[in-house]
């Protein structure tokens, strides 16, 4: 029998060309790791924890997780 963990893997994010740069990653990212960089918008992965949260508020889905 293995090993069970509830534990929530990391995700990696990838800020696509659908990003029209309204900003609504860079303000709920906790880390501040979104940075404004034209578009699309630069995820800093030293800083990024993979919380996923900036992929829940972008109103057109322009962050994906990526490998």
């Amino acid at each position: 029998m293995g090993i069970v963990s509830s534990a929530r893997v990391p995700l990696r994010v990838t800020v696509t060309d659908r990003c029209q740069g309204c900003g609504a990653c860079l303000l709920t990212c906790p880390e501040h790791a979104i940075r404004p960089h034209g578009r699309p918008l630069l995820v800093l992965g030293e800083l990024c924890t993979g919380c996923g949260e900036c992929i829940e508020v972008c109103p057109v889905d322009a962050i994906e997780e990526s490998s």
